[in-house]
């Protein structure tokens, strides 16, 4: 009886809990532009010389990667001796819709890493992009490949003539039968509200089962704190610019032009041939959003000789939440020295 009060009234004290993220490992900004950051986490062992650059998604902010102290990936790379850099792009607002695909890799991800490597005192490091983030990653892999020595993307979208879910809609902007530029430009910076509800179009028939899960496991205080740090990162979506919404809506889904070849951004051709870097490609088995056929299509265009698939169990911030993935700390430490 006692074990079931203690389960109830714990579901609703993490219900009912507000308190704010906060960082769970030492960090100094070295770099910024506009509302990005470029936060560094440093290792007091620094037995790995091959430093990591965290590239995370547009949609959500970045704190799934430093979740609790006990489920940090930024603490686990750091533990195993490497120093880890992070941008984090923050929440943009009216004056920033008009920064896209070619904004976010020529003046805020290439400055950053040219950062990363002057503060690190390297030639190269390990590129570690997620979601969407991922996408820019590879791109700059293919852009300037002799700066990226581990090219690491988890649940990243690359084949987007993969898509299931929207395959209707998605056909009409092909055929130009639809155009939302119009309204975008309109709009000019898509609400984090905006943003949410799209995701939940994946996800609202098994909306409820986290609450369910929840209340399975209220009597433990470990789990009610993850459980709310993790649902606070779920719902807390940041907006998205008008322009970068645009480039994916006509540069990736519309034109699929990583896969076809004819990405050119600032005159400069996007070939993903270019990359040549040691790959580890990390997917989810029950990832609705990126499901393995949108990703594994990189590894059959890419020159690289070193390079490795796997697919886990789990969904698609599952691989992430808790810690760094058992294989790819081995990967890693063979490739980093």
């Amino acid at each position: 009886m006692w074990t079931e009060l203690d389960r109830w009234e714990g579901f609703l004290q993490t219900l009912a809990e507000t308190k704010e993220w906060h960082p769970n490992h030492p960090r100094e900004s070295i770099w910024r532009k506009g509302k990005s950051i470029l936060w560094h986490y440093w290792s007091f062992d620094k037995s790995k010389h091959t430093p990591i650059f965290l590239l995370y998604s547009h949609i959500n902010k970045p704190s799934i990667l430093d979740l609790a102290r006990e489920y940090s990936m930024v603490i686990g790379l750091v533990e195993e001796g490497y120093d880890v850099y992070l941008l984090d792009f923050g929440e943009p607002d009216g004056e920033d819709k008009d920064l896209g695909l070619e904004d976010y890799i020529f003046d805020y991800i290439d400055p950053a890493i040219d950062k990363v490597l002057q503060h690190s005192q390297s030639r190269t490091l390990s590129l570690m992009g997620f979601c969407l983030g991922g996408t820019l990653a590879a791109i700059y892999a293919a852009f300037k490949p002799y700066r990226v020595k581990n090219l690491i993307l988890m649940v990243t979208p690359i084949n987007f003539d993969a898509i299931d879910n929207y395959s209707q809609w998605q056909k009409a902007l092909k055929n130009d039968e639809i155009n939302f530029e119009e309204l975008i430009n309109m709009v000019g910076i898509i609400p984090a509200n905006f943003v949410k509800a799209g995701m939940r179009l994946y996800t609202a028939p098994v909306y409820f089962s986290p609450y369910l899960a929840l209340l399975n496991k209220a009597y433990d205080p470990e789990y009610r704190e993850f459980w709310y740090r993790f649902n606070q990162w779920t719902n807390d979506h940041i907006p998205l610019t008008g322009a970068f919404l645009i480039d994916i809506l006509n540069v990736f889904i519309k034109k699929n032009s990583l896969i076809n070849g004819n990405l050119v951004l600032r005159t400069f051709p996007i070939q993903l041939s270019n990359i040549h870097s040691n790959i580890y490609m990390l997917n989810a088995k029950y990832d609705e959003l990126v499901p393995t056929q949108l990703s594994y299509p990189l590894l059959e265009l890419v020159s690289s000789p070193d390079k490795v698939f796997i697919e886990v169990e789990g969904g698609h911030a599952s691989i992430i939440k808790k810690n760094i993935p058992p294989s790819l700390i081995d990967w890693l430490e063979k490739r980093s020295l």
